[in-house]
């Protein structure tokens, strides 16, 4: 069956008002790769509701070998670059970390970018999650971090009924889906997992993960799904709290 789509209701993603996972900053990781793409994403959220925006780079050991002051440094000048353009719309940086063998090195030395120095976005390998997560995550929160782990949907070795999860969930651990998740972008069994743990009341915060002209374009298309909007009018999110 067909999903339904209806009228666009202006600004849906005014539910939200903040977006806690994008990849904006050109040319760092797999995201935007020039200022005319970010440009066009960032007004494609604000038409669709967003009035503040979190700048998450990939920071991981291997792939993209990010630091957190060069970082700090490109993102003031994406500030200065994109001026008057973006003067109605806030944006703010944080980091998106992959919990791979580098990372609890990097939570010892590093000073690391969280969503208003609270939440720390990280995310798992798509392949599998590295055992002791649960003792890692304690770590985490131990270190002053409200721990919030991306796209749990995406991740298929894992399921509603994964001790994992569960565990991760009685830990105090926020999960964040992905906005296109829910229109089907990456797969059939990643929407199903998406609207499930929506109903289990897992989801906490909402996110584009957005990536470039691709992902601004599916956005788009979401937006008008109605399931996608009864869900929005439906659940509370933690996002506008920001």
């Amino acid at each position: 069956m067909f999903e339904l789509f209806t009228k666009k209701e202006p600004n849906i993603l005014k539910y939200l008002n903040a977006d806690v996972h994008t990849h904006l900053l050109p040319g760092v990781d797999d995201g935007v790769k020039d200022l005319e793409t970010a440009l066009s994403c960032i007004n494609e959220m604000k038409r669709n509701g967003i009035n503040k925006i979190y700048v998450t780079p990939h920071f991981q050991t291997h792939r993209f070998k990010n630091d957190e002051d060069d970082i700090k440094y490109r993102f003031d000048e994406l500030q200065k670059q994109l001026g008057e353009y973006v003067s109605d719309i806030e944006l703010q940086l944080a980091g998106e970390y992959l919990i791979d063998s580098g990372f609890e090195e990097r939570l010892k030395t590093k000073n690391l970018l969280a969503i208003n120095d609270k939440y720390l976005l990280v995310e798992f390998s798509f392949n599998q999650s590295m055992l002791g997560m649960e003792e890692l995550f304690f770590e985490i929160q131990m270190k002053g971090y409200e721990v919030i782990l991306a796209h749990p949907e995406r991740y298929h070795y894992l399921n509603q009924d994964s001790k994992l999860l569960n565990n991760l969930k009685e830990q105090g651990v926020y999960f964040q889906s992905n906005i296109m998740s829910f229109g089907g972008f990456y797969g059939s069994e990643s929407m199903k997992r998406a609207y499930q743990y929506v109903d289990k009341g897992w989801i906490n915060f909402l996110g584009t993960d957005i990536h470039g002209k691709k992902y601004r374009d599916a956005l788009v298309d979401v937006c008008k799904k109605s399931k996608f909007q009864k869900l929005l009018k439906k659940n509370t999110f933690l996002n506008n709290q920001l």
